[in-house]
């Protein structure tokens, strides 16, 4: 995020008292699946800051369930950048790892998948341990919708149709942002779930596409420079220019105001909760675990999300640059395979 754009989040920030291990710890699990292999690629993964990120998405998680956050942010991001190159313009190509990785939400791989499937498969695994059948049934079907975002994005690039307006490109970036996937884990780091009876009502779905549209809102105006270079026309800014012919200045303004509305709306909709309790008549225990879902679920992943983006080299152009050296883009595919 440039240091110039400043946007008021009205949560406080947080971060777990375990940062600071988790983050000297990072690279071991990584390394020991083969997904980072060289001390160019564990110098490019520390520069992303994803520990610092998780330790932000989870201020309320220490030792191993801290741990697992940490890992399914370096996951997200190592699989997000195999899509960087030719692969994230192959729509088949693309069907045919997502594939490989949604696999692990149906049973064991086999020993020839792709070390990148063998990564999600140990966090999926990880992720099940103590949580009820119908919460895992539940994160499986976010997951799946986080995956096939990548095919709709390939195919998108395959036949040159970037989106031309920014409605069309929500219903696609509000899967692929991964924000779903990453606030169901609050729970099972937590070891609380939210009342399946509540899940799916219109005020928690509300509030849950506040924290989606802020973080994707964020991360195109952190991510613009990066993704100019490479040719990416599927960027909120972008799309605003050929959407209205704003110019970039304006543009991110628009997009600075999308996210005060949200955020405005999104305190309205949590002032709701004690009334939700109320008409699902939830007990105690159901009632806390609501109030957890708010607290250490849906407003890290706003906050974290800012403060971790003002912080993290991932968009600076050190980083762009060696992510498109060709021993590291070879190196990445290689988990792939």
């Amino acid at each position: 995020m440039p240091q110039d754009i400043d946007i008021r989040i009205p949560l406080p920030g947080r971060q777990s008292p375990d940062h600071a291990r988790a983050e000297a710890e990072q690279l071991a699990w990584p390394r020991s699946l083969g997904l980072i292999k060289s001390d160019m690629a564990a110098e490019r993964h520390l520069r992303g800051s994803y520990a610092d990120l998780a330790s932000r998405f989870y201020p309320h998680a220490a030792g191993p369930d801290l741990d697992l956050g940490v890992d399914l942010m370096s996951w997200f991001f190592l699989f997000d950048d195999l899509f960087d190159g030719p692969r994230g313009e192959d729509p088949e190509e693309a069907r045919q790892l997502t594939e490989a990785v949604a696999a692990a939400l149906d049973g064991p791989l086999p020993e020839a998948a792709p070390p990148i499937a063998h990564g999600f498969a140990d966090v999926w695994r990880r992720t099940c341990e103590g949580m009820t059948p119908a919460w895992c049934a539940r994160s499986a079907r976010h997951w799946r919708n986080y995956l096939d975002g990548y095919i709709d994005e390939a195919a998108s690039r395959f036949w040159n149709r970037p989106c031309d307006s920014a409605a069309q490109y929500l219903g696609m970036r509000r899967h692929t942002i991964g924000v779903q996937p990453t606030v169901d884990l609050a729970e099972r780091a937590g070891r609380f779930e939210v009342p399946h009876r509540v899940f799916d009502s219109t005020l928690l779905s509300a509030m849950l596409q506040v924290a989606v549209d802020v973080n994707l809102m964020l991360n195109d105006i952190a991510s613009l420079e990066k993704e100019e270079a490479r040719g990416e026309q599927n960027n909120l800014v972008l799309i605003l220019h050929r959407e209205h012919g704003w110019s970039r200045s304006r543009s991110i303004a628009h997009l600075q105001d999308e996210v005060h509305a949200r955020l405005e709306q999104f305190l309205l909709l949590e002032s709701c909760l004690p009334r939700l309790g109320e008409i699902y008549q939830l007990d105690p225990g159901e009632r806390e675990a609501l109030e957890r879902y708010r607290t250490d679920a849906i407003r890290p992943v706003i906050r974290g999300s800012y403060d971790w983006h003002r912080s993290s080299g991932r968009y600076d152009a050190e980083f762009a640059h060696a992510a498109g050296s060709r021993g590291y883009l070879e190196e990445l595919g290689s988990t792939a395979r």
